[in-house]
């Protein structure tokens, strides 16, 4: 069947979504999704094992290659993996002349239900309807194979994960948290009704990103209902806000947190932590947490602050790519001389290079027009009446400081032996999901090794996951899950921006490259 067929609206889908947009249409990170559907893959007979022949085959923990490798999947798992060829009889065969083969690649932060746009009006119900699935899809053809979903609206979620397993729909295996475990008025410290009057008939059917709660009882609750089928906890720390806000905002008391970390322990429940300041930071990792996610933006910490991670062996998924995105130097009259270093210079250009090329081909160029002309109010209405106007944009001192004291820390903490993940924030604005090769070069411009970047997005971020034992490295009894490369990433990590094949549980669901078969005895 064709992929583009699976995208056609129902009168069901329209009214439902019409509710969608009447209450999250203003709302940074809503339920619409981004462009792009796959082309259509060659058939494969998968009553046969699968052999690929005459490829050369990355081990991602030692960072080398098996020359002239092959490889067996049957059942969705890589069966046998050796140098030089299988027994071939009954099997379909094809011969990759060459090819680079790797793990499918891991997304460890996301949000596969939230839209990447600043705001959008109801008239472009039917173009973000249309394309509310394709972020899927799209991180296919990336060679995502697995992603981490970070906070989403969790009814819109299962239903998608339920058509990705029946094969209605295109997309990567999801780890999630439902929503996001948060305390009244913390991070994101928007409320829906201040946007939309329609927010509240809108939340049976879609659920929120954010699951408040506001009293002891309210949080015993939501632990059990929003931890169901759940793999981890997602908290948020901070303080402060992300938006252009003055003062603290409402944050997790110390019997709120030992409420939350008592109920981990007993369902054996990771918690991941949203973390973007030091006075987070601080709180939080006195605490038994699996992983921070994002970078500081007001500290460089210290030998003994990293120290402490690797002994609680606290892992990090920086998603730099969004500190990066909201490099808004149009947002001041004049760029302070603090952010204005090389690094920062050059990734300035670096995102608005990526706006205007290829981020066209992940998202709708009128929808990211629109999100561009919403950076207009920084100076029209100035930061200071942003909020008081609806106007939820991101205060960029805060990213900038990401990139000032980001590298420095993350070099640091990987030097350290922190486990460290790849992830680029992928449905908040200006992330935009087929984007994900942009992590894995700013950490090469942040000066990580090719093969230490290739780690971090597939055996680290699978360890993340707890899933190593399945996913993340090509072995025998782990998931079919497998990238075709036309070049080497070892040697050139933007090689990873175009995969020419895709399996995901040895199944073919991207291939830009020519198919060779060859005949099996």
């Amino acid at each position: 069947m064709n992929h583009h067929e699976r995208f056609e609206l129902t009168r069901r889908d329209f009214v439902k979504g019409t509710l969608m947009a009447a209450g999250w249409a203003a709302l940074p990170g809503h339920a619409w999704a981004c462009s792009a559907a796959l082309p259509d893959v060659p058939a494969l007979d998968y009553s046969r094992a699968i052999i690929l022949k005459n490829c050369r085959i990355i081990d991602v923990f030692r960072s080398a290659i098996i020359e002239k490798g092959s490889i067996r999947l049957a059942q969705g798992k890589i069966m046998e993996l050796c140098t030089g060829d299988l027994d071939e009889t009954g099997a379909e065969v094809i011969d990759l002349s060459g090819s680079t083969v790797i793990p499918g690649l891991i997304d460890a932060h996301c949000h596969t239900t939230a839209s990447p746009v600043f705001g959008a009006n109801i008239l472009q119900i039917p173009k973000l309807l249309a394309e509310t699935k394709r972020q899927y899809p799209l991180c296919i053809a990336a060679g995502v194979t697995t992603v981490r979903d970070m906070g989403a609206f969790a009814p819109i979620l299962h239903g998608n994960i339920k058509a990705i397993a029946k094969g209605d729909m295109v997309g990567p295996r999801v780890v999630y948290c439902n929503s996001i475990l948060n305390i009244s008025g913390s991070h994101p410290d928007v409320k829906a009704t201040d946007v939309s009057i329609f927010a509240g008939l809108t939340k049976p059917f879609i659920g929120m990103i954010p699951r408040n709660f506001t009293s002891m009882e309210d949080l015993r609750e939501a632990l059990e209902v929003n931890t169901r089928g759940a793999a981890f906890i997602k908290l948020t720390v901070d303080n402060q806000s992300i938006f252009c806000k003055t003062g603290n905002i409402p944050v997790y008391s110390d019997e709120h947190l030992k409420t939350i970390f008592d109920f981990a322990e007993r369902h054996n429940l990771p918690v991941a932590c949203h973390n973007h300041r030091k006075w987070g930071f601080d709180r939080i990792t006195r605490y038994p947490i699996h992983s921070l996610e994002h970078m500081l933006g007001d500290a460089t910490l210290t030998d003994a602050e990293i120290m402490h991670l690797v002994e609680k062996k606290i892992a990090v998924v920086p998603t730099m790519t969004v500190a990066q995105s909201y490099l808004l130097d149009d947002a001041y009259d004049s760029l302070p001389e603090r952010f204005r270093t090389d690094f920062i210079m050059r990734e300035i250009e670096v995102r608005k290079n990526y706006l205007k090329n290829e981020a066209l081909g992940h998202f709708d160029p009128a929808l990211i027009r629109g999100s561009i002309d919403e950076l207009k109010y920084y100076k029209t209405i100035g930061r200071e009446h942003l909020i008081e106007h609806k106007k939820y944009l991101v205060n960029p001192d805060l990213y900038f400081g990401i990139m000032l004291h980001g590298p420095g820390n993350l070099k640091r903490m990987q030097e350290a032996g922190v486990l460290i993940g790849c992830g680029i924030d992928a449905g908040m604005p200006f992330t935009y999901f087929g984007g994900q090769y942009r992590e894995y070069e700013l950490m090469s411009r942040a000066g990580f090794t090719n093969a230490e970047i290739l780690r971090c997005a597939t055996i680290n971020n699978a360890r993340i996951l707890c899933m190593e034992d399945k996913i993340g490295s090509l072995e025998p009894g782990k998931y079919a899950d497998i990238v075709v490369l036309t070049e080497n990433p070892l040697e050139r990590i933007e090689a990873l921006r175009s995969p020419g094949m895709v399996f995901k549980e040895g199944r073919l669901l991207h291939c830009t490259m020519p198919l060779r078969r060859t005949e099996s005895m």
